[in-house]
């Protein structure tokens, strides 16, 4: 029989839950900058920067707590690679806020707003993933499900670099279409990154 862990431990999800509101900030500022004027994006995409910071710091302090406690409520290297790979995630949506932000889109690629959704997707479901995490280590469905996010992605992803449409638009509307499907695509396989690391979690604990 499992060992009821100790209460101490749970500032590990305390910490997580820090990562999972960065998260949703991040995806929060995206849906704003789909919305608002091309002269006004560069200054919303600027706030990630912020953000960002913020999951640093949720990031680092799962470090600190790994090396001050011996016993954790999961395997060492798996708490370390969560974290890493929530706080690469956040990076990551701000690689996409800044190709977003590119004057060359008067108007977003084909497929931006489906994209969008999915990493909003993604960022809800993986929210409710580390809340339920502590009590239930064994979160399958949080794996099958950004795995079926990322192959929608690897579609969308086609669509807004799609050449023909872009090329009409000129050379540099075609360098940002291409420079966003492919921080879109980054973005998306970052939380599959978390799920491989959830699917470890839940085979060690099962």
């Amino acid at each position: 029989m499992r060992l009821r862990r100790p209460s101490k431990q749970a500032v590990y999800f305390t910490h997580f839950a820090a990562l999972a509101d960065s998260l949703q900030d991040g995806s929060l500022i995206l849906a704003e900058l789909s919305g608002i004027p091309v002269e006004q994006r560069r200054a919303a995409a600027d706030r990630l920067a912020e953000v960002c910071d913020s999951a640093d710091g949720a990031a680092a302090a799962v470090v600190r707590a790994l090396r001050e406690n011996y016993a954790t409520p999961f395997d060492r290297d798996c708490l370390y690679r969560l974290s890493s790979e929530l706080c690469q995630a956040v990076h990551r949506l701000e690689s996409v806020a800044f190709a977003l932000s590119s004057s060359a889109f008067d108007e977003f690629p084909v497929g931006v707003l489906e994209m969008l959704a999915v990493l909003s997707d993604a960022t809800d479901q993986t929210k409710r993933m580390l809340q339920r995490l502590s009590v239930k280590p064994d979160q399958w469905e949080y794996v099958d499900s950004v795995n079926r996010l990322f192959h929608r992605a690897e579609a969308l992803r086609l669509q807004i670099s799609d050449a023909v449409p872009a090329a009409k638009r000129g050379i540099v509307h075609l360098a940002a279409a291409n420079q966003l499907g492919q921080t879109f695509h980054e973005a998306v396989r970052a939380f599959r990154a978390v799920g491989e690391v959830v699917a470890e979690i839940a085979v060690r604990e099962s």
